[in-house]
């Protein structure tokens, strides 16, 4: 993780860490200061010349290298733990997604399930030529209801898909017997995926 995606108060606290043995009391906070105001927007690869800057004294000079070293390690010390605190929500938002897709899928198995089998080669085919009018970039050789088909949608996608599976299903056979297997298939996903948000699927 490069350290412009750390906070300033993060990118201060390391800077402060890996100067404090060779600058302190008001001489560091000015340098920190200089710093925040100069430099907080800028790469790592600018606190050699910012080291240069505020290394006014042949003492401070001659230890700049060893300075320069000690705050990357403070930093990359804060990066660790930043990492270490974000991984955990990475997985968790993967898991999210995951169930997303899953739930998805078995909402669309559902209601297919309900489409005759001498019907389902135009249905599969109309709810595809309405999803690429709509810009969607399709898995066309797919079947609607395959994991490979919906493995290819956006996420953002689904509410959108389900909408023109539904009125898909309309024109084929009434909205009656389409309201019935929708909320069929809403009722059945909500048990089986009891921790998925509905409202991202309808």
């Amino acid at each position: 993780m490069p350290n412009e995606l750390l906070t300033t108060g993060q990118k201060r606290t390391a800077i402060e860490r890996g100067l404090s043995q060779y600058i302190t009391g008001i001489a560091l906070e000015r340098v920190l200061s200089y710093w925040e105001q100069e430099y907080d927007d800028k790469p790592s690869f600018v606190l050699n010349r910012f080291l240069s800057e505020v290394c006014n004294t042949e003492e401070l000079r001659f230890y700049r290298k060893d300075m320069l070293r000690q705050v990357l390690f403070e930093i990359s010390e804060v990066e660790k733990q930043v990492l270490m605190q974000t991984k955990p929500q990475a997985k968790e938002d993967a898991l999210v997604s995951a169930q997303l897709t899953d739930a998805f899928l078995q909402f669309v198995v559902f209601v297919v399930k309900g489409v005759a089998q001498s019907d389902y080669p135009d249905f599969d085919q109309d709810v595809k030529a309405r999803l690429n009018e709509s810009g969607y970039a399709l898995v066309t050789q797919q079947d609607i209801h395959e994991y490979e088909f919906v493995s290819c949608l956006p996420i953002t996608s689904y509410a959108k898909v389900l909408t023109t599976i539904y009125e898909v299903y309309c024109e084929f056979y009434g909205p009656s017997k389409a309201d019935y297997i929708f909320a069929r298939a809403k009722e059945q996903i909500k048990q089986q995926f009891m921790d998925v948000d509905l409202h991202q699927l309808l």
